[in-house]
């Protein structure tokens, strides 16, 4: 039974959580209620069962939904259905689940959702007479307007709410900047770039709420940083759709606009510095890249520095200057001004200029890049982030060393060992450096049954005397553990060495290792029972 794997605690702590994320005084969220209630009335939802800390479930509705409920962080809930909220499919599965715990069931829990924040129905007195002109929440054509109508709805939708919330951040997602998106002019120009600027905003707002949040490490990766990421990617795709456009004589003073507010708001040494700048870097690579605003922000960012001093941020934002106007050592020697080699930025400059193919442009980065990887690996605390940016780094460099320098890509491989070991045992195997890979191979030192028997036969069949040193290394492991286990293990490898040497007509190589060990191992009892069972030794 389902009362039986939740608790009631549980229970009652989502219950409220939810009473605060669906509000009733929002006409979207009262339809998802009422729709919810309806399906669980209907008896349209099964297959409810509780999973470690979440409830699952499916609602039968037009299309079956799959429900999961995050009973610990709501809104780490989810559903199969495109809603891209809590929707009524979650809904019906709370009424589920919150009916089996009794204590007045779902008809209670609907008392006091309904007995929220919504207020009465306004009346003709209460409502303040509004002229045509002001109407208009915003002017479409005036960037400081829509800063200012940004403004005005935060705190309209801060209104009510506890900001001392984790799950405040996901709601800033999917409701402020959700519903603003709705309120986008109707022009597609207009529409993306105020769009962008919603994205923009979103994200300062809830960096400026981190503070006072007292969050754990698990609900700052799991209910901030998705939703940085989300806003990050709107941004992205909006900006790219913008490069497909013809922008008009309108858009060009908001572009103007956003350029003082973008190098404010992005370039300022804060939580998500890597996201900011490149959020920077992409605006200015797609929708700002005119040589007249580059030159402009140069001037900028440099009188800035003159006022306030240099910071991280304006360094990674000359350099991507200097790179826009193909100064790429200019841009390098930007970099070297910075604290700590800024590797993991250079990743996107090499990529952008291998995309266009400009290799001579890309040797600097390369060389600088590569002359800090190493260091700047050894650096990170984990082996997945390690292995992660090796991975990284040599996709990045891949195209450039196969289109002008693959030495500099296997002697990187070599530096990055072992965080490279995968790329540089495919490279091996694909150049068909089958010495080579077994020499790697003896060095990490990998048990014979780990490597791919595809790969083993095709060493094999192209020259299986490359394959020796590998068996004769994995009868000396073998022995080494002194069990009788292993001594059989040895006895197998043995066998494909004696195969070896008589395909290679080797047989008196062969006949003096086995006689070597056989009396190197001679206090080996059992495995000196091994040989002779195999008829390597005689009695």
């Amino acid at each position: 039974m389902l009362q039986n794997e939740v608790s009631k605690e549980q229970i009652m702590h989502f219950a409220e959580k939810l009473q605060a994320f669906i509000k009733n005084d929002i006409e979207e969220d009262r339809k998802v209620v009422k729709k919810g209630l309806q399906l669980y009335r209907q008896g349209s939802v099964y297959n409810v069962k509780s999973v470690d800390h979440e409830i699952v479930g499916r609602v039968q509705d037009v299309m079956p939904a799959d429900v999961t409920l995050d009973m610990d962080i709501l809104e780490m809930s989810t559903c199969s259905c495109s809603y891209g909220d809590f929707c009524r499919h979650q809904m019906a599965v709370f009424f589920s689940v919150y009916s089996s715990i009794g204590d007045g069931g779902v008809g209670q829990f609907l008392d006091r959702w309904k007995s929220g924040p919504l207020t009465k129905k306004p009346t003709l007195e209460d409502i303040p007479v509004i002229k045509a002109r002001e109407l208009k929440s915003y002017e479409n054509t005036s960037y400081a307007s829509w800063l200012s109508f940004f403004d005005k709805e935060f705190e309209q939708f801060v209104a009510g709410r506890s900001e001392g919330d984790y799950y405040f951040i996901s709601s800033i997602y999917h409701r402020y900047f959700q519903a603003l998106g709705k309120k986008a002019p109707k022009s597609k120009e207009l529409k993306l770039l105020f769009s962008i600027q919603a994205a923009l905003t979103s994200i300062e707002k809830i960096i400026s709420l981190l503070p006072n949040l007292k969050l754990s490490s698990y609900q700052f990766d799991y209910t901030v940083k998705p939703y940085i990421h989300n806003l990050v990617d709107s941004v992205l795709n909006d900006a790219i759709d913008l490069q497909r456009i013809s922008l008009s004589f309108a858009a060009e003073p908001i572009l103007e606009d956003m350029q003082k507010h973008i190098r404010d708001g992005l370039l300022v040494n804060t939580l998500f510095q890597y996201e900011r700048f490149h959020l920077y870097r992409t605006l200015w690579s797609s929708i700002f890249n005119r040589k007249k605003w580059v030159d402009q922000e140069q001037e900028s960012i440099l009188q800035d520095n003159k006022a306030n001093g240099w910071s991280g941020g304006k360094a990674l934002a000359l350099a991507h200057n200097a790179f826009l106007q193909k100064n790429d050592q200019l841009a390098i020697d930007y970099l070297k001004m910075l604290d700590n080699p800024a590797i993991h930025y250079t990743f996107w400059w090499i990529g952008e200029l291998s995309g266009e193919s400009e290799w001579n442009r890309i040797k600097p980065w390369v060389e600088y890049a590569n002359e800090h990887i190493e260091a700047y690996i050894l650096g990170l605390h984990s082996y997945e982030s390690r292995r992660h940016i090796a991975r990284t780094f040599l996709n990045t460099i891949s195209d450039y060393a196969e289109n002008l320098d693959e030495v500099i890509y296997i002697e990187t491989m070599k530096k990055l060992m072992p965080y490279s070991y995968l790329e540089f045992t495919t490279h091996l195997i694909e150049d068909e450096n089958y010495r080579g890979w077994v020499e790697l191979q003896m060095l990490v030192g990998y048990e014979i049954e780990e490597h791919d028997r595809y790969i083993l036969k095709t060493i094999e069949n192209s020259d299986r005397s490359v394959l020796l040193p590998l068996y004769h290394q994995a009868v000396s492991k073998a022995l080494k553990q002194k069990n009788r286990p292993s001594y059989k293990r040895a006895i197998k490898y043995l066998r494909k060495l004696r195969s070896y040497y008589r395909k290679l007509k080797q047989e008196d190589t062969w006949d003096m290792y086995i006689e070597k060990l056989a009396l190197k191992t001679k206090r080996l009892r059992a495995f000196q029972e091994e040989l002779t069972i195999a008829n390597f030794i005689k009695r």
